[in-house]
């Protein structure tokens, strides 16, 4: 395909959504449709169109307010001419060759109307002065307040880090490798350039993004792909061989494998959660990783905990969340997410909390895990809990950090809890706090 011909296939991607509600659907499902329909795109292909593509989404408030300031509909051609100029910032002679090229798969050309929208953009800057801020930041307005709660002085450093592309992060397993100096070895000789991650003592980074499942190493169960954040979060539960586990909204297993590795298979995780395709999925990965510890057990969505009650050494509640944190990932997910999700989301996190409490065994702790950049998804549930609950405190995490992964390298926290950030730490977005259960 020409360049002229990827622009236009984005053009049609965007103008198949309806209109004005390019921000209100699923880009992912249909940059997937789009692509489809288009098999004859080569692979070289098929990722310039999804990096102009997710360029225009990782703008897209910006671009929608210069296109409102210069009297634009926001269509998926106009966003694209101003995805062009200001985000990649091409001069309008090129962007006007781009279109004047013909062709069969090239875009229509020009009209008049646009050749001058193209002259009014050259000079602009994709972030101007005067877009109030919350657009600047491509942050839901209804949720500022709530971030800057949690973030602080950090909170204009830290979201515009949220508007940039996430890393590409894999997890050795050291049931099968322990040494993940070898694995990046075995990688960077089939061509894959990475490095080891500066936080996670189990991670490496792919310095570009590239398909590792296909390898060798990936079927053989020596390492899963998981940001370096849920890395962390999973280590810092301090899961020991013998414990017994219980990993609530546990998906596809992604932290029950790094503690069952922890536990060196002794001990029992039993991974619960309320899709069966999420337990499923996390079958496979368990068989693949030589997991022998993970009960997978499929609950209702108000399941009871009288079976529970008072078992479990670790209770890990990796929360239902507004998925903030991810926001790199999901780019397009920010504007589908308002004070309704909020809301149920945190009634949701207050009643697995309350589940957590009445299944800690006595000197047990829960382990409380958002994806989430939100105070109200975080410190507010942490202090909701503690107030409700005189048998539970906070254990610091740097003091476990030290245990577990040791180190000088542990992010500040507050209050005895940790936020990982996307600017400060290069990592998702992730709320930890740990709830020590005294003895009684």
């Amino acid at each position: 395909m020409t360049p002229a011909a990827r622009i236009a296939a984005v053009i049609e991607i965007l103008s198949e959504l309806p209109p004005g509600e390019i921000a209100s659907v699923s880009a992912g499902a249909a940059l997937r449709r789009g692509l489809q329909a288009r098999r004859y795109a080569g692979s070289s292909d098929r990722q310039a169109i999804s990096a102009l593509f997710w360029g225009v989404h990782r703008s897209l408030a910006r671009l929608g307010w210069h296109l409102g300031e210069l009297g634009q509909e926001a269509t998926g051609r106009a966003l694209v001419l101003a995805g062009l100029c200001l985000g990649d910032g091409k001069p309008a002679d090129e962007v006007k060759a781009l279109f004047a090229s013909g062709g069969k798969h090239a875009p229509p050309a020009l009209s008049d109307e646009e050749a001058l929208f193209i002259d009014q953009l050259e000079g602009r800057e994709l972030d101007d002065a005067g877009m109030p801020r919350a657009t600047r930041l491509e942050w839901p307005e209804a949720l500022l307040a709530d971030a800057e709660a949690a973030l602080g002085d950090a909170t204009d450093d830290e979201l515009v880090a949220m508007r940039g592309e996430a890393g590409a992060d894999i997890r050795l397993n050291p049931l099968k490798i322990s040494n993940r100096h070898k694995l990046r070895d075995k990688l960077a000789g089939r061509g894959m350039a990475c490095h080891l991650t500066k936080l996670s003592p189990l991670g490496i980074r792919m310095t570009k993004r590239v398909r590792t499942d296909d390898t060798q190493e990936f079927r053989n169960g020596l390492f899963e792909i998981q940001d370096e954040a849920s890395q962390i979060a999973a280590l810092l539960c301090d899961a020991r061989p013998g414990m017994q586990v219980a990993d609530i909204c546990a998906g596809a297993a992604g932290k029950s494998l790094v503690m069952a590795a922890a536990m060196e298979n002794r001990g029992r995780i039993v991974a619960l959660d309320t899709y069966p395709e999420r337990l499923e999925r996390g079958a496979v990965r368990i068989r693949r990783a030589g997991i022998h510890n993970i009960e997978r057990v499929a609950v209702s969505g108000d399941w009871g905990v009288k079976r529970y009650r008072g078992k479990f050494d670790r209770v890990v509640i990796d929360a239902p969340c507004t998925g903030s944190g991810t926001w790199r990932r999901s780019v397009d997910a920010r504007w589908r997410c308002d004070e309704d999700v909020l809301a149920n989301v945190r009634g949701q996190q207050a009643a697995l909390l309350d589940r957590g409490r009445a299944m800690v065994a006595p000197g047990g702790r829960i382990v409380y895990i958002t994806c989430s950049l939100l105070h109200s998804e975080g410190e507010a549930q942490v202090e909701r809990i503690l107030a409700e609950a005189p048998e539970l405190e906070i254990a610091e995490i740097s003091d476990i950090w030290q245990d577990v992964i040791g180190g000088d390298n542990c992010p500040q926290t507050q209050g005895g809890m940790l936020r990982l950030l996307p600017g400060r730490d290069g990592t998702d977005g992730f709320f930890m706090a740990v709830l020590q259960s005294r003895l009684r």
